[in-house]
């Protein structure tokens, strides 16, 4: 007794097994993002509360990340249109490379 479908062909396993994988790595870049995002935003608050940098040098750079927000769009468009996130296998990759990543 098998559990794949009679006929399995290595395009079929292909189809499974690669947004499954790509889901897994993009789940373990999210998860570095968001704990590379939290560290800088710990510094920054650090640095504010000593008085090492003042306001205003902060938020210049982020002002500006802001004001670029539309040309890293059409980019981020562009990058996702390679991913198959409407895959069930891509999700789960996604969910598990968060978690265990």
């Amino acid at each position: 007794m098998t559990i794949l479908p009679p006929g399995t062909s290595l395009t079929f396993l292909g189809s499974l097994i690669i947004p499954l994988i790509l889901g897994f790595l993009i789940g373990i870049v999210i998860k570095s993002a968001v704990k590379i995002g939290t560290a800088v935003v710990l510094i920054v608050i650090v640095l504010l509360v000593a008085g090492i940098v003042s306001p205003s040098q902060v938020i210049q750079p982020v002002v500006s990340l802001f004001k670029s927000g539309t040309a890293l769009a059409s980019k981020v468009d562009e990058v996702a249109g390679y991913l198959p996130y409407s895959s069930i296998g891509f999700l789960v990759g996604l969910v598990l490379g968060y978690l265990k990543g």
